[in-house]
């Protein structure tokens, strides 16, 4: 018996079927590239959003006046900001890095405040309310009137320096207890 015995029902089921499984196979095919990229963008939107948690964190997470040592670290924290951040952050990232250079002031409160504005908004957190204020962080504060630059003890300003941190988020948190510890032993030598 030969298939064209059949009639025109069956070669119409089978060219049906081949037609369909034709289909079937573009739209995995398809389905698994459209899924491919979407990895892929999310992979690199994963990288950019921890390079400026890292960049933040290093900015950010000082709670210590900055000094000479801390300048390659600040470098390689702007550079990753001008590599991942936004075209505002660039902007700012810029501007901190040639008064860098010059050994001016610099003051990234500005820098702080947009990289901490943007990692909010990537990671869909509600936006700080303006009337809730904020103190100042991150490289470049001066010391509280009235104590030494020793004194690891820092308010708010946007004078020029460094910032510690940028090890991730244990260096911001030891970069407060170091600050306070060493401020702490310049008030208290004899212990």
């Amino acid at each position: 018996m030969r298939l064209l015995d059949l009639g025109p029902l069956p070669l119409s089921i089978i060219v049906s079927l081949l037609v369909a499984v034709l289909l079937l196979a573009i739209r995995v095919f398809v389905m698994q590239r459209i899924q491919s990229q979407r990895q892929r963008e999310n992979r690199q939107e994963t990288e950019r959003l921890k390079s400026l948690v890292a960049a933040y964190r290093s900015l950010a997470g000082s709670f210590t006046p900055a000094r000479e040592e801390h300048r390659e670290q600040l470098e390689e924290t702007l550079a990753d900001l001008v590599l991942f951040g936004s075209l505002h952050e660039v902007e700012l990232a810029a501007r901190c890095a040639r008064g860098l250079v010059r050994g001016e002031p610099v003051a990234y409160q500005p820098l702080i405040e947009a990289l901490r504005a943007d990692v909010r908004s990537q990671l869909g957190l509600a936006a700080i309310p303006a009337s809730l204020e904020l103190p100042a962080s991150g490289p470049g504060r001066r010391p509280v009137r009235g104590e030494g630059e020793g004194s690891g003890r820092v308010a708010g300003g946007s004078a020029g320096g460094g910032g510690g941190g940028g090890l991730g988020g244990a260096a911001g948190a030891g970069g407060l207890g170091a600050g306070m510890i060493a401020g702490d032993a310049a008030h208290h030598p004899d212990t």
